[in-house]
C-alpha cells in the first residue's frame, strides 16, 4: 500500500514540475515578444552612424551590440521614420547581404550588395522596391 502511495505522489509531482518548466518556458516567449533587442533605447545598442534623409521623414542608423566579455556583434543596418517616438529598429532591418551608404538626392536609399562572413539568408531586393516606405537604389 505504501509503495502505491509513492509511486502516486511521484507521478504527482514530477507532474508539477513539467508544468512549471512549460509555464517559465513560455513566460520567456512573452517577455521576449515584448523586448525587441534592436531599439534605440536598448542599453547594449552602440550606434556607429545615423542619417537623415533629404525630405527629413526617413533616418537610418547603422550600429552593433556590445556584447560585454564577448566583443561587438555584427553591424546592422536600419531604416525607420523620423519620429521622436520612433526607437525600434527591427521593423526597418536591412536584409543581409545589403548594407546602406547614403541617400539620393530625391529620399531613396542607396543600398550595397556585400557579401558578409556569416551566413546569409537570401533576400532578392530591385530597384524601386520600397523597404518601409523608403524607395531603395541598390549599387553593385
Amino acid at each position: 500500500m505504501k509503495k502505491w502511495i509513492f509511486i502516486i505522489i511521484g507521478v504527482i509531482l514530477i507532474g508539477i514540475i513539467g508544468i512549471g518548466i512549460k509555464i517559465n518556458s513560455d513566460f520567456d516567449k512573452v517577455a521576449e515578444a515584448f523586448h525587441s533587442e534592436h531599439s534605440l533605447k536598448g542599453s547594449d545598442l552602440v550606434l556607429i552612424s545615423d542619417s537623415i534623409s533629404p525630405n527629413e521623414k526617413y533616418k537610418y542608423y547603422e550600429y552593433q551590440f556590445d556584447n560585454g566579455g564577448f566583443g561587438y556583434s555584427r553591424v546592422f543596418w536600419s531604416v525607420i521614420e523620423n519620429a521622436e517616438n520612433e526607437n525600434d529598429l527591427e521593423k526597418g532591418l536591412i536584409p543581409d547581404g545589403f548594407k546602406i551608404t547614403g541617400w539620393t538626392n530625391k529620399s531613396e536609399l542607396i543600398l550595397e550588395k556585400w557579401d558578409p562572413y556569416y551566413e546569409i539568408k537570401k533576400t532578392e531586393l530591385e530597384n524601386g522596391m520600397e523597404l518601409n516606405g523608403v524607395k531603395i537604389n541598390i549599387t553593385e
